[in-house]
C-alpha cells in the first residue's frame, strides 16, 4: 500500500504522550484560513512538498526510536492534513504499529465519512479531535465546510469507541472564534457529549506563513496576533467556572494543527 506523505519528524513531545514519531500525511478538505501547514492540503506532491511512501517505509521510520517509545510512553502519532483522507493507508500503519506494540495517536478533524472513520478506530489508542467552531456558518466561512458531519462524526465515535481516549482541542483565533460566546458553545457542546471528555484551547500562531509563501499563496491571517499565555489562561477560566466539570486546559505551547 502506498501513501503520500508530507514529512515525518521524530523527536516530537506535543502530539501525545512520550516521545513520538509524527507522520504528516497530505491531502485535507478544509481550507481553514490559519491553516499552520498548507503544503499538507493537497494530496498531490507539488514544489517538492512530499513523496510516495509504502506504509513498510513509513515503519521502516518509526520503528528507528522504538526503544525510545517503549522508555517515555511515546509511540506513533498520524496527523496531517487530515488522516481520513488517505484513511487505507493511515490503517494500514496504525495498524501495523499496533501489531508490534507501538502506542498510537490520531489528530483528525474528523471531516470525513464515518467509514472512513470506522477504517482506523480499532488501531489507535488516543484520537486528537479539532472542533475548530461550534456555530455552522461560521466554520463554513472560514474552514470552507459547514461542520455538522463533524459533530454528528464525534457523537457517534464517543459511543461506538468506547477504549479510545479521546480529547478534543479548540485553535484558539482572534478574530475568528476568541471570543467567549463561542467557545462556551464548544464547551457546553463537549460538557454534553455522552462520555468525559476533557478540552484543550490551543493558541493560534503564524508559523504557516512560510508554506503560504514558499507555494506563491497569499497568508489571510497575516495580521493576526497571537494570543498571549495571559488571554489563554482567562479564557480557560471563564469556561471552567461557566461550564461546571468540564476539564479545559489552556495550552500556551506551540502546536502544529
Amino acid at each position: 500500500m502506498e501513501g503520500t506523505v508530507l514529512r515525518i519528524e521524530q523527536g516530537s513531545l506535543h502530539d501525545g504522550a512520550g516521545l513520538r514519531t509524527v507522520v504528516y500525511l497530505k491531502g485535507c478538505p478544509l481550507r481553514c484560513a490559519w491553516c499552520s501547514i498548507p503544503e499538507s492540503q493537497s494530496k498531490q506532491i507539488e514544489k517538492g512538498f512530499g513523496q510516495t511512501m509504502t506504509a513498510e517505509e513509513v515503519m521502516d521510520e518509526i520503528e528507528k526510536d522504538a526503544v525510545f517509545y517503549f522508555h517515555s510512553d511515546g509511540g506513533v502519532t498520524i496527523s496531517g492534513g487530515e488522516a481520513l483522507v488517505q484513511a487505507d493507508f493511515a490503517k494500514e500503519i496504525l495498524q501495523k504499529s499496533k501489531y508490534i506494540g507501538i502506542n498510537t495517536v490520531l489528530e483528525t478533524s474528523f471531516c470525513g465519512a464515518y467509514n472512513e472513520i470506522q477504517k482506523v478506530a480499532p488501531y489507535v489508542d488516543t484520537l486528537f479531535v479539532d472542533v475548530k467552531m461550534f456555530t455552522s456558518k461560521l466554520h463554513k466561512q472560514w474552514t470552507g465546510l459547514d461542520n455538522q458531519q463533524i459533530l454528528k462524526n464525534i457523537r457517534r465515535f464517543l459511543i461506538e469507541y468506547p477504549n479510545c481516549e479521546v480529547r478534543i482541542r479548540v485553535p484558539v483565533v482572534p478574530g475568528i472564534n476568541m471570543n467567549l460566546t463561542e467557545l462556551l458553545t464548544i464547551a457546553c457542546f463537549v460538557a454534553d457529549l455522552d462520555r468525559f471528555v476533557p478540552l484543550e484551547l490551543l493558541p493560534y500562531h503564524r508559523y504557516g506563513m512560510h508554506g503560504y509563501q514558499a507555494l506563491g499563496l497569499e497568508y489571510p491571517l497575516a495580521d493576526t496576533p497571537a494570543p498571549s499565555p495571559k488571554e489563554m489562561f482567562a479564557l480557560a477560566d471563564q469556561l471552567v467556572r461557566t461550564v461546571p466539570h468540564l476539564p479545559v486546559t489552556a495550552l500556551t505551547k506551540t502546536f502544529i494543527y
